[in-house]
């Protein structure tokens, strides 16, 4: 996910300063089932040991200090030193490489991964102009799409007029700075009792930092903490706001039903919006 020069730039926040486009043999692209964030990113990429395979990619030039940040950000990876072969001559280049800590057995099932995730692939492979059958390769990778169950989960949430309110602030009072009381987060507005493995969901409505994350952009530096304004959902991409409400779908698998509605969200959503939610009685807008 990180060949795109671009996107390390503004994703990761890092500062390349040299890169070559090579393929990595030995090696194939893997996407290990049950490795990711169930219902929003099931499975993400990783390399696979297999001798009559290989991989395109682009090898990055960065600094010490970047080079270490990113080992920071992809933490949770073996880092390789492996022979690379240049595009334009040939030549060998020498790399360093994420594999997985614990290698998983060759008939390990494959997963898909999400839209986003794809699409972070495919830039990258078109931005430096990979090899045509492999940026098809990626094109055609099978992406997360919700089941039935998880789509009627979705449609099963309580009507908003049911649901006691909250505000922004006392959402915040549940982030795990109390031992007294429970960490709460919310999705697209609905507040749950659940203590996400991320800390920065902790009481706080995550929806901004999930439009972030889908548009590449860096989280750190941009991320205002879950506060007003809101994204408006019926002002998103078609594509964003369904990856919202993944994050949604996946509150409503691991915690039940919501607890409250955020009362600042609502306020800036419309009355209603076909096939999302509907009488939002709380809407502020004319």
């Amino acid at each position: 996910s990180n060949m795109s020069q671009d996107f390390l730039r503004t994703k990761k926040n890092l500062d390349p300063l040299d890169s070559r486009r090579a393929v990595l043999h030995g090696f194939r692209l893997s996407f290990p089932a049950g490795r990711g964030i169930d219902f929003v990113e099931p499975s993400f990429a990783t390399l696979k040991r297999d001798p009559t395979s290989s991989v395109h990619g682009v090898s990055t030039l960065l600094s010490r200090v970047d080079a270490d940040n990113l080992d920071r950000q992809e933490g949770g990876y073996e880092i390789e030193v492996a022979a690379t072969r240049v595009y334009e001559t040939g030549e060998e280049l020498r790399a360093e490489v994420y594999v997985p800590r614990n290698e998983l057995p060759l008939n390990h099932p494959e997963g898909p991964c999400s839209e986003r995730y794809r699409a972070v692939l495919v830039k990258g492979a078109v931005e430096n102009g990979l090899d045509e059958a492999w940026i098809e390769l990626l094109r055609t990778l099978p992406v997360y799409t919700p089941s039935a169950e998880t789509l009627a989960l979705r449609a099963a949430v309580p009507p908003l007029s049911v649901l006691p309110q909250m505000s922004i602030a006392e959402l915040r009072e549940h982030d795990g700075t109390s031992e007294a009381r429970e960490v709460y987060t919310s999705a697209c507005g609905y507040a749950f009792a659940h203590k996400p493995f991320f800390r920065s969901h902790w009481g706080r409505d995550v929806t901004f930092r999930n439009v972030l994350h889908f548009r590449g952009i860096n989280l750190d530096a941009n991320d205002d903490g879950g506060i007003s304004p809101f994204p408006r959902l019926s002002q998103l991409m078609p594509s964003e706001r369904e990856y919202a409400l993944q994050n949604l779908d996946r509150l409503l698998h691991k915690a039940g039903a919501p607890i409250a509605v955020l009362r600042d969200f609502w306020e800036e959503q419309e009355g209603a919006l076909e096939g999302v939610f509907s009488a939002n009685t709380m809407s502020k807008l004319a």
